[in-house]
């Protein structure tokens, strides 16, 4: 009872005080996981004032499609402008959930709703377009005639209005940096065409073109003509330019991308650490994991290279390990990436460039919010502030727990919680 008080009192005063908690999400994404127990998928409520600094808020693991040991979540975004997570799960079909930061106590399911004879695309699911929900339906019967094999629909915030729209709507299509949106370029043209209906004249042209700078000339190499766009929010848009595989005495490759400022309406190149980097974004700043990928179009192969800590890592038993991930379970398996343990971020608005070494590969940034980044490294999770936009202070312990933490991949600020009501 005693504790139990305490913790209320201190609840109270964050209301007072007009404070939000601190949650994590503690959950595995991506595919081939269905010989592994999985972690649940849980809110984790972050409580330095109780004996237990974690505490399992809320369990959403049976409020998603579920089976033989597994929730199949293929990715996991956050729109930070939006504050709000986008569950896409492979079930029983394909199906998005949200979750609003305002209320982690609910999951949604999203009511999409395709007519007969088409589903959700899982190549363009739930997306933000234009402020409301969108995704597409596609064709299930290809034997059918005189149908469109893609229709566009919308859905507002609220999830009670639905609309039918079209593909140039989604010319304002909102990225991550989670996933990317694949464009194709035309000779001595600047606009970025997505691939989002058949008919090669149809495709609709992105809402922002290409300076002259990185157009493409007739008869350039069909692998040349694409573009990833990363990025695209109210205040930017990341577009990669080129990679560049790491030599045999480099440590990490290279990633070159054109950055547009929306507010400034300029251009600039710049250039991270590592040939497929992982990043997100969060306001004005880019959040990234420096990683190496193998490349099937270029035949670079990872190869036999492991992410430095796996001493670390290897004592701790993790079921899908996250050497299992990168391809080290076994002699015979390709790697598929390295992570030389560099974190770092990126500001869209001054180009400053903040990086720090954690010595360990299973590490990563799980949110930057009020000028404060949360990060990770392996079993541990940390918060250190940015100073003057141009360097890091001096970094805080939140928290190490070797059952919990190496699960965790997000971060995020909700609503106080009601110390009387948890799972």
């Amino acid at each position: 009872m005693k504790k139990k008080f305490l913790f209320c009192a201190f609840a109270f005063l964050g209301i007072l005080l007009n404070a939000q908690q601190l949650y994590f999400i503690r959950a595995e994404v991506g595919d081939g996981y269905q010989y592994y127990e999985l972690p649940p998928t849980q809110i984790i409520a972050y409580t330095p004032h109780q004996d237990t600094l974690l505490h399992v808020y809320k369990d959403h693991t049976y409020n998603l499609p579920y089976s033989y040991k597994m929730t199949s979540i293929d990715k996991l975004e956050f729109y930070s402008e939006y504050n709000a997570f986008i569950f896409k799960v492979y079930g029983n079909g394909f199906k998005s959930y949200v979750l609003y930061t305002a209320n982690p106590d609910t999951l949604i399911e999203m009511p999409a709703h395709c007519p007969r004879s088409y589903s959700v695309s899982p190549f363009l699911s739930m997306n933000i377009v234009n402020n409301h929900w969108a995704y597409e339906c596609s064709c299930d019967d290809n034997n059918v005639a005189d149908i469109d094999y893609a229709l566009f629909k919308g859905i507002d915030f609220s999830l009670s209005n639905h609309f039918d729209m079209s593909a140039s709507d989604f010319k304002d299509l909102y990225l991550t940096g989670v996933v990317a949106q694949l464009t194709v370029l035309k000779p001595n043209d600047g606009r970025m065409y997505l691939p989002i209906v058949s008919g090669i004249e149809d495709r609709p042209p992105f809402s922002v073109e290409l300076p002259q700078k990185y157009w493409i000339e007739p008869g350039t190499n069909i692998k040349e003509a694409y573009r990833l766009i990363l990025v695209n929010d109210s205040h930017k848009t990341l577009v990669r330019t080129k990679r560049v595989n790491p030599t045999k005495d480099e440590d990490y490759g290279h990633f070159y991308a054109a950055l547009y400022n929306k507010n400034k309406d300029t251009w600039s190149d710049i250039e991270l650490k590592g040939n497929s980097p992982a990043i997100m974004t969060y306001g004005r700043w880019l959040a990234g994991v420096v990683q190496d990928e193998t490349d099937s179009d270029t035949r670079f192969i990872i190869g036999y290279k492991i992410s430095p800590g796996k001493t670390v890592r290897d004592s701790v038993y993790m079921e899908n390990s996250f050497d299992e991930q990168a391809g080290m379970g076994t002699k015979q398996t390709v790697g598929k990436f390295y992570r030389p343990g560099i974190l770092y971020l990126f500001n869209t608005e001054t180009e400053k460039y903040i990086e720090w070494e954690t010595k360990q590969g299973d590490s990563e940034i799980l949110l930057v919010q009020d000028e404060t980044v949360y990060y990770r490294v392996f079993d541990a999770i940390y918060k250190v502030p940015v100073v003057n936009g141009e360097k890091l202070g001096k970094a805080e312990l939140l928290v190490k727990d070797r059952q919990v933490v190496p699960y965790i991949h997000w971060a995020f600020f909700g609503k106080e919680m009601n110390c009387f009501k948890t799972d």
